[in-house]
């Protein structure tokens, strides 16, 4: 049977790939509920604002923007899920000569943009749980004192 330690142990590496998976459940699976329900509705409604802004083809776009897809691999679910919805919707325009003109509209840089960004976040959000998930970091939490409140 595992000893308490490694079960801990085990915790920090799941922590950290449920939030790259979906951001905030890392923290949902560490008991922060609330905390992970604000980086789900954070993290999840950016990226998703910067495909809406952006379009589905041009905003995830490894071939056009290396970069900026490895960036928003860091949102890591909401990414996958947004490629195979780009790869959807460009097979399923009309075969031509030249590949489709996915676009570089001013929209479509800021859609980008903004899912770059949510998945950068989301690196930071994936530390975080992380570190809450160390049995050490866990103990400094418990003996802290709580903030007393004035009159």
């Amino acid at each position: 049977m595992p000893s308490q330690e490694e079960n801990a142990a085990l915790r920090v590496p799941v922590a950290g790939l449920l939030t790259w998976i979906l951001p905030g459940l890392g923290h949902f699976y560490l008991g922060e509920r609330g905390r992970g329900l604000i980086l789900l509705v954070t993290i999840t409604a950016t990226f998703w604002s910067g495909v809406a802004i952006g379009g589905a083809a041009g905003t995830v776009n490894p071939h056009e923007r290396k970069l900026w897809f490895l960036a928003q691999l860091g949102s890591g679910g909401n990414t996958l899920a947004a490629y195979g919805l780009t790869r959807r919707v460009v097979a399923e325009l009309p075969p031509s000569d030249e590949p489709p003109f996915l676009g570089h509209w001013l929209s479509t840089d800021v859609g980008v943009h903004y899912t770059g960004v949510a998945g950068l976040l989301n690196l930071l959000i994936i530390l975080d749980a992380i570190s809450r998930a160390e049995p050490a970091a866990a103990r400094r939490r418990k003996r802290l004192p709580s903030p007393e409140v004035g009159p």
